[in-house]
């Protein structure tokens, strides 16, 4: 069986809104598994990003447990989450958030910079990981001189750098036209299956779906269905 890289117990979320408490998440119990590429998929407004925000220890629970890399989240204060967040995720989002002042090789380095490493050294790395992913020749331009597809591949070597074990990603392909998005898929499902890391995909994109190992299917704030991809879009 796959090693698990979180395991999420009996999770309730709630948010103080006036003078009253809504419940946003609805006992949650799933695990992602290192080695696979898990997308969590549902209406706008159920309920995934506050899930996510929560699994990255970006947020807190209200009740219930959760597990990263064997590690429980509700044991660490503000500050181990923030360094446990830089040592084991890494985060792809649907706006690229690079730098523009600074090259590619640089902006992928800069999780490495954030931790200390030289630039040299840093960039050295990071250039390796472009390199691997369709960025030969690209590592010293500008963020306005890429495509919208090779700035997300710089996103993803920024995700890599650190060699974290799970990448979280918020509608990596929401950008993106359909060819991009499945080469950028073809990358992310590498990075899960070849690599053995956990890749967590937060997406709309019903093009991409066939990518996933395993669809979670969200709705209301509950978790309704662990899927097969090949089941869930015959059921969409």
């Amino acid at each position: 069986m796959s090693r698990l890289a979180a395991t999420i117990k009996k999770l309730n979320k709630s948010f103080e809104v006036g003078d009253s408490m809504i419940q946003i998440l609805h006992d949650i119990n799933i695990d992602i598994r290192m080695g696979e590429l898990t997308m969590l998929v549902g209406p706008s407004g159920c309920g995934k990003t506050t899930l996510i925000s929560i699994i990255s220890g970006i947020l807190s629970p209200t009740s219930g447990e959760i597990h990263l890399i064997g590690n429980a989240l509700s044991k660490m204060n503000d500050q181990s989450k923030v360094l446990f967040r830089r040592t084991h995720i890494g985060f792809i989002f649907q706006q690229y958030n690079l730098l523009p002042a600074l090259t590619a090789a640089e902006n992928a380095a800069m999780p490495l910079l954030a931790a200390g490493m030289s630039l040299q050294d840093a960039t050295a790395k990071a250039r390796v990981i472009l390199d691997s992913i369709g960025m030969v020749g690209q590592t010293e331009k500008l963020p306005r001189q890429l495509s919208g597809g090779q700035q997300q591949r710089v996103a993803i070597a920024r995700a890599l750098v650190h060699n974290p074990e799970l990448i979280v990603c918020d509608e990596p392909t929401a950008a993106l036209d359909a060819k991009t998005g499945h080469a950028v898929m073809e990358i992310l499902r590498g990075i899960a299956n070849d690599q053995n890391r956990a890749v967590l995909i937060v997406t709309h994109d019903n093009r991409i779906y066939h990518f996933a190992d395993r669809i979670l299917e969200m709705s209301d704030g509950r978790i309704i269905g662990s899927h097969k991809p090949e089941e869930f879009v015959h059921k969409e």
